[in-house]
């Protein structure tokens, strides 16, 4: 942390370029407690990063919410084009990813996360025993893995992750951070929304 409390060295970064295909509006600005996602997010990533981004091909839409918007390089479309666009345009050596769909992100967990950076190429979370490569740490210096890889028409992030250095937290050192869990619950269709709001309704 630098004296201002702000991660060392490391840029914040929103995916929201994603394609949208089973949700009838942008999942960024869906309201969750009156309070859009995208909203939600860049405010938990302004008090941690003193470089905040949206990463999107959709900038009239984003220009409110923030200064730095970075578009994709590559005509090829997907969260591994996103990273390697904001890898390869932010101020800092790495960048703490999130996408846009992910209302109830911990602050414990990125600070969990990037205390794992050591020599790494990637810090990436595992939630019931699968990786979480979009709210995961990424250095810059893959950049030129994610050009071979998505050049080779290879999108899964899983799969690039094989090719570099990846530290994975284990579910165990996870839930320290997030005992429930709710970090790693996304919204990609209705129906995913719904449950969360009959979640809320039966707290009351």
């Amino acid at each position: 942390m630098t004296q201002s409390g702000k991660v060392e060295n490391c840029s914040g970064v929103v995916l929201a370029g994603g394609e949208n295909k089973r949700f009838p509006s942008l999942k960024a600005f869906i309201e969750i407690d009156g309070e859009a996602i995208i909203d939600r997010t860049l405010r938990l990533m302004s008090t941690l990063f003193d470089e905040v981004i949206i990463s999107t091909n959709q900038p009239d839409l984003y220009f409110p919410k923030c200064e730095i918007l970075i578009g994709d390089v590559l005509a090829e479309k997907g969260p591994a084009t996103g990273i390697l666009s904001c890898l390869l345009n932010i101020r800092n050596d790495r960048g703490l990813f999130i996408a846009c769909d992910m209302p109830y992100i911990k602050e414990e967990l990125i600070e969990m996360l990037v205390s794992f950076a050591g020599d790494y190429d990637a810090v990436v979370p595992l939630h019931m025993g699968r990786p979480e490569p979009l709210i995961a740490l990424y250095h810059k210096r893959i950049v030129p893995v994610l050009e071979n890889a998505i050049s080779e028409g290879v999108k899964s992030l899983s799969e690039i992750l094989k090719r570099i250095n990846t530290r994975y937290v284990k579910d165990e050192q996870v839930s320290e951070a997030d005992a429930e869990g709710r970090s790693f619950i996304n919204i990609n269709t209705p129906e995913d929304l719904q449950n969360i709001d009959n979640r809320h309704q039966n707290k009351l």
